[in-house]
């Protein structure tokens, strides 16, 4: 099973299905410096991947993410450090501890480390999908808001709680959520750190789905999903993070471009090929 330069974060291929998962049950997945660098290692390795058609990200054990290691606020805390998750992340080009990853260097639009961490899922062409189980707290729930899509377990509890430690979620989580919930909802859920729970979640929108077993399920849907042509897949999840920065002429005329860059192709026509060939067994049985 590969793992990362720190062995916090391992991942497996399989069938076209990469499977990342945060290694530190332990410590309910919370996330060091060490966490963010190996996150966006993998992220980066999977970027450049032809192979993989559907990723899935969880944590080992009983937790997603319990969020920033009460060690390293503690740590930052001492040495008088302004905002606990920003310089985690490694803003600018000072830092406590220095690091391993390109810090103040644009990956994609994020700059900051624990911000690449985050971003890095939507930079991957296919789908990427969140199995939440546990805590996904602070730092955890905005790695999940990073993913394409979220399924969550029935024990999920999900908090913005960076509130609490007189700071705001600087990992990516003020520009994600109001696309999930709304922008109204977004600071209530920021401005309270209020956590809620799997039920809820799916009521406003933060995730998409549930189940008894999340990761297990995530593994199913993106075993089905990595059956799909995968052109067609990197030109969907496109398409949609479009619609979030473009008007819609510009959305408009990109489906025709996709459009035109798929329909003929080989491998088009080998889905075509395998789907008559499956309905034309359906209609004899």
């Amino acid at each position: 099973m590969p793992h990362a330069a720190h062995s916090n974060v391992t991942y497996t291929i399989d069938r076209g299905v990469a499977h990342v998962e945060i290694d530190r049950a332990e410590k309910l997945n919370s996330l060091t410096r060490e966490v963010f660098e190996d996150l966006v290692e993998v992220g980066r390795a999977l970027k450049e991947s032809t192979e993989v058609r559907a990723v899935v990200l969880s944590g080992r054990g009983r937790a997603f993410s319990a969020g920033l290691d009460f060690t390293e606020m503690s740590r930052l805390a001492d040495e008088g450090t302004a905002t606990a998750s920003a310089a985690e992340a490694g803003v600018g080009n000072a830092s406590p501890t220095g690091s391993a990853v390109d810090v103040g260097e644009r990956l994609g639009s994020a700059r900051a480390l624990a911000q690449k961490a985050v971003h890095v899922w939507s930079l991957i062409e296919v789908p990427v999908i969140a199995g939440l189980r546990g805590p996904a707290l602070g730092g955890g729930m905005q790695i999940a808001l990073g993913t394409d899509i979220r399924i969550a377990g029935p024990d999920v509890q999900l908090s913005l709680m960076e509130i609490k430690w007189g700071i705001i979620p600087d990992m990516c989580g003020t520009q994600l959520l109001p696309r999930l919930v709304g922008p109204g909802m977004a600071k209530k859920l920021i401005a309270t750190g209020e956590a809620i729970g799997a039920e809820e979640a799916l009521r406003i929108g933060l995730v998409e789905e549930l189940a008894e077993d999340p990761v297990a399920r995530a593994l199913e849907l993106a075993a089905d999903i990595a059956g799909k042509s995968r052109s067609a897949l990197v030109w969907a999840k496109k398409l949609v993070d479009l619609s979030y920065e473009a008007d819609l002429a510009t959305g408009l005329d990109a489906e025709q471009e996709a459009l035109a860059s798929l329909i003929g192709t080989d491998e088009q026509r080998a889905v075509v090929t395998e789907r008559l060939a499956r309905m034309a067994k359906r209609s004899k049985g």
